[in-house]
């Protein structure tokens, strides 16, 4: 029996997605202080340092006691570790609203949609944990006896090595982390040319907080057909046979590439500009999908119900290209 092993390396990327959502969410509060300076104050720099460490640190907490409780109950699915971290992330952003620790509380009425965005950050987190910590094997001391486990049981135990056909595996998990790439890239980009030339003065204050709007508006537009983009990519990368990451990174920025000379005639004089941002985002989003999708066995064929006997014959045997002759009277 294996579990996931205890790994501050793990943690840390896990802590990556949350970090940047509340760094988000807090320079949107920023943005509404200064916009609408009547419903809440400019904080002091030490109170905001400490408001976000100890929002990331909250969260970090109940995400290695999510991960210790499942690590006391054997249970290591990826599956189980995404539910878990979100669902500390919520515990993590309704201790907080009860205790005062948020920047600027929600407007009455969204207290509680206003979790929906850490807690999805949160089974991200739970995810990356689960993904980059690894497997250990439970101590012997912790198993049963050999001499009380049935011979029979231990005569069909998996094996530890598998050299048989693989494929990639289908994760939803996957293509998340992978549809939220063109949003992240997009946001700096956008964010970048407001910087270079966008006008100085006043609104230069609302121009440095458009990352977060930005961010939040790009992801919304973009995550729906970038997930369709990432599982037909792992469909034709399947179909096809192939399963490295450098293959996936080549099929996911030749198939952009493709839809983006296909809506060329609807989209005149902007198809060279978005061309380039179009074919890197494919590549990175393939290679992270075959990075955290992983491999399964290739599943075996399902039984055949068969009423004659006579019927079972092989694809290549004679008797499936010619026929008998029967001589009547």
């Amino acid at each position: 029996m294996y579990v996931v092993r205890n790994s501050s390396r793990a943690l840390f990327a896990a802590l990556i997605p949350l970090a940047a959502i509340h760094a988000v969410l807090f320079v949107m509060a920023l943005l509404g202080a200064r916009v609408e300076p009547q419903l809440m104050s400019m904080p002091a720099p030490d109170k905001l340092l400490f408001a976000y460490g100890g929002r990331l640190l909250l969260d970090g907490a109940l995400l290695f006691a999510g991960h210790s409780v499942l690590r006391h109950f054997r249970i290591c699915s990826r599956t189980a570790y995404t539910l878990i971290g979100g669902a500390m992330a919520a515990t993590g952003y309704l201790l907080a609203l009860r205790n005062g620790l948020l920047l600027s509380p929600p407007p009455e009425g969204s207290e509680y949609a206003a979790g929906l965005l850490p807690g999805a950050a949160g089974m991200l987190a739970g995810f990356l944990y689960g993904q980059f910590a690894g497997l250990e094997s439970v101590a012997a001391s912790t198993q049963p006896a050999a001499a009380s486990v049935p011979a029979s049981e231990t005569a069909t135990a998996p094996p530890r090595v598998f050299d048989g056909p693989v494929r990639v595996r289908t994760s939803a998990a996957a293509i998340a982390i992978a549809a939220t790439v063109p949003a992240a890239i997009t946001s700096v980009l956008v964010f970048m040319v407001i910087a270079l030339f966008g006008s100085a003065g006043p609104g230069w204050l609302i121009t440095a907080a458009l990352p977060a709007q930005i961010f939040l508006m790009v992801l919304i537009a973009t995550i729906v057909p970038s997930a369709i983009l990432v599982l037909v990519m792992h469909h034709i990368a399947r179909a096809i046979g192939r399963s490295r990451g450098g293959e996936y990174a080549i099929i996911g920025s030749a198939l952009p590439a493709a839809c983006m000379l296909l809506l060329a005639p609807l989209m005149t004089g902007t198809v060279m500009v978005l061309l380039p941002a179009a074919i890197v985002n494919g590549a990175i989003m393939g290679a992270l999908y075959r990075r955290f999708a992983g491999l399964e066995p290739v599943p075996l064929p399902e039984m055949v119900i068969a009423t004659d006997a006579q019927a079972l014959v092989g694809a290549d045997h004679p008797s499936r290209r010619q026929h008998g002759v029967l001589l009547s009277n």
